[in-house]
């Protein structure tokens, strides 16, 4: 008789280990996080876009950077500079040096507007390089539409120009950034 009952506690314990396993495994979020994957490659950044590389461009335009800041916490860096005519801001937002979302420049101008006191760098700010980039494509479409504003997207990003001459902006945006 303790042989039987032995034989049937295996016979139950058998005949629910299916069961069992599958509501532990149904429960325990494993297929979940199949599902929330993203698909394809990231877009919250500019990938390969380093805060190093919009500072070598501001700085070779004569702006003076600072920074990371924290804003709303997330790492922000500002490149400016200004004459009694002129300023110029660049101010670019990541979560960290080597995952910018968000490049804006500024230029606003007292007097009569000169285009040429915008486009220089606009242009240098459109053919900067991250994965999927069209650098070539971004400098000829900023160069084409700085002065007429506009927006398009090249590859992972969004391109916005924005206002006149006498205050007009310049947008680059990670395609899948919050900002």
């Amino acid at each position: 008789m303790n042989g039987t009952r032995n034989k049937r506690g295996w016979l139950w314990f058998l005949a629910c280990l299916p069961f069992v396993s599958l509501a532990a495994f149904g429960c325990s979020g494993a297929g979940e996080s199949a599902k929330k994957a993203p698909e394809g490659p990231e877009t919250r950044w500019l990938r390969g876009l380093s805060a190093a590389d919009v500072k070598a461009v501001a700085e070779s335009r004569g702006l003076v950077c600072e920074g990371p800041g924290l804003e709303g916490g997330t790492s922000v860096w500002t490149c400016q500079t200004q004459t009694p005519l002129v300023s110029y801001r660049i101010k670019f937002y990541g979560s960290a040096p080597l995952k910018i979302e968000y490049v804006t420049a500024t230029v606003t101008q007292s007097g009569p507007p000169k285009a040429e006191l915008v486009g220089p760098l606009f242009v240098a700010l459109a053919g900067l390089h991250f994965e999927g980039s069209d650098a070539p494509k971004a400098r000829g479409w900023a160069s084409e539409n700085y002065q007429a504003g506009g927006a398009t997207e090249f590859g992972p990003a969004k391109f916005k120009i924005s206002g006149d001459l006498g205050r007009i902006t310049f947008d680059i945006k990670a395609s899948g950034s919050h900002w």
